[in-house]
């Protein structure tokens, strides 16, 4: 009888054991099995990232190309570059041609910075530019090697020269921009006549220096 009860005991933890030993055998292939798959995933995924990092054929010419027109767009004023002014006067209708070394203030500029520079000078006119009925400052032709600028005069266009006005009891003249006084005078607008006194209120524009030495004359006799 107890022989039976050991043999049933024996027999039912070698049950035991076997089907714990395949549970735990199952499992270990479950997770196995996930492991790999996991594996086989971030391998794709790691694959996947690898090629669009890698730049395309296409871009990498596109890349090229956007360096080669870079480097084009950067060509600049050289010290060596030929610099030829030409100025055109339109009431004579003549060009004179000028070959000179390149001015400091170009040197070192890209194309449109040049054209920049151009704009901001007529926009800013000097005084004796403006005298001198400067219309037009434009670029021609630009390269490293050579660069060409025209500046094109009339002095039709010229609206007046001179400005002359009454300031602080005074005649005084100021030139064309209105801002700038050419000459302070020691003639007193009190020692004019009334129909002068009446003139110089509303401020006289002249034209020419011959014009303006006639007109202070007339003051002063």
């Amino acid at each position: 009888m107890k022989l039976k009860k050991a043999l049933i005991y024996l027999g039912s933890f070698a049950l035991l054991s076997i089907m714990f030993s395949t549970c735990y055998y199952m499992s270990y292939l479950h997770a196995l099995n996930n492991f790999n798959q996991r594996a086989i995933e971030r391998k794709d995924q790691l694959l996947e990232l690898t090629r669009i990092a890698e730049p395309t054929p296409q871009v990498a010419q596109a890349d090229t190309q956007s360096a080669s027109t870079n480097e084009q767009s950067e060509t600049i004023v050289l010290p060596t570059t030929k610099y030829i002014l030409e100025i055109y006067n339109m009431k004579s209708d003549t060009i004179e041609t000028q070959e000179l070394n390149p001015p400091a203030y170009l040197v070192g500029l890209t194309r449109e910075e040049v054209e920049d520079y151009l704009a901001t000078y007529m926009n800013d006119l000097p005084l004796s530019e403006y005298n001198k009925g400067l219309l037009s400052y434009e670029l021609v032709r630009f390269s490293d090697t050579e660069i060409v600028i025209k500046k094109t005069y009339n002095e039709n266009f010229v609206p007046f020269r001179f400005y002359v006005v009454v300031k602080d009891g005074f005649v005084v003249v100021y030139n064309s921009d209105l801002k700038s006084v050419y000459s302070y005078t020691h003639i007193l607008a009190s020692e004019l006549p009334e129909e002068d006194r009446i003139s110089l209120s509303q401020g006289i524009y002249v034209n020419s220096y011959e014009e303006l030495y006639s007109l202070l004359e007339s003051y002063s006799s």
